[in-house]
């Protein structure tokens, strides 16, 4: 392997290098959360954030304290995963306002690692394009290599390529009243249970 060959296809290894760690990951994420255990015990506390919501105020995970919640990180203008993946959020978080535990008890966090593309007006679009209750749904944007960080300590992959595009794990993460990660779910899994997600966290919210 000569070193022109490293020059021009350099960064293409590094990115199937990381690509196949992300398969691993995510293999091994999804099965430590959904273990057999019904209870869903704590995998470990969730890293905490402050960032920009779409109404203008900034939002942390510790202000979201006493709710159990999804945290999904994405961009808008993914070409395949995350626009089925916000749509099945959708459902979950209809789920929950049937039951009348959405907003109060309940939350969806949303997180582009894309605020270039991603901004403010973009992702109000998005949401309202999704439905999404603001009471109870949250899309947030900040620094891009913060956030990158942020979504690789929550177990997401993220890779930005020469293009800009980014390639990245679809994982939805679900964490409990007191901030601690509980479960990982694929989020392109074709047979992704909405209901049982939803069931998932009115269980957690009611945890003492």
């Amino acid at each position: 392997m000569n070193n022109a060959f490293l020059q021009k296809n350099g960064f293409k290894l590094i990115v199937i290098v990381l690509l196949l760690a992300m398969i691993g990951t995510l293999g091994y994420m999804v099965l430590k959360g959904n273990s057999a255990s019904s209870k869903m015990e704590v995998m470990k506390k969730a890293p905490d954030f402050k960032l920009d919501n779409i109404d203008g105020k900034s939002i942390s995970l510790a202000e979201l304290a006493g709710r159990s919640k999804l945290v999904y990180f994405f961009y808008s203008t993914c070409p395949d995963v995350c626009q089925p993946t916000t749509y099945n959020l959708s459902k979950v978080q209809d789920a929950l306002v049937k039951k009348g535990v959405f907003g109060d008890k309940t939350a969806i966090v949303s997180i582009s690692f894309d605020p270039t593309k991603d901004t403010t007006a973009q992702l109000q679009q998005f949401s309202k394009s999704f439905h999404a209750d603001p009471k109870g749904w949250y899309f947030l944007r900040g620094d891009e290599a913060a956030i990158i960080d942020l979504a690789q300590k929550y177990g997401v992959m993220v890779v930005k390529d020469q293009q800009g595009q980014f390639t990245h794990s679809n994982l939805i993460l679900l964490v409990d009243k007191k901030g601690d990660m509980r479960r990982y779910y694929a989020g392109n899994d074709a047979d992704l249970d909405v209901d049982k997600i939803a069931q998932d966290l009115i269980e957690l919210s009611k945890e003492g």
